[in-house]
């Protein structure tokens, strides 16, 4: 799964619309927009805002493998 689809659904499952996170995190609407548009990859200081804001780690946005 893309960065951008992994984000658009930790967005969703939090209930929250691009621009309330918007509010939430400070981060402009059009910024996520343009990450769930696959054209934008958050700097450090945004990733950490989004993540804060989305009550998650940071590395929840990492796509992660599961090894059986």
């Amino acid at each position: 799964m893309t960065f951008a689809k992994r984000f658009k659904e930790i967005r969703r499952r939090s209930g929250l619309t691009q621009a309330q996170l918007s509010d939430k995190s400070g981060v402009p609407q059009t910024t996520i927009s343009g990450i769930e548009n696959g054209g934008k990859i958050p700097n450090y200081f945004n990733a950490r805002k989004l993540a804060e804001a989305l009550g998650i780690d940071m590395n929840d946005f990492a796509e992660k493998e599961v090894i059986k």
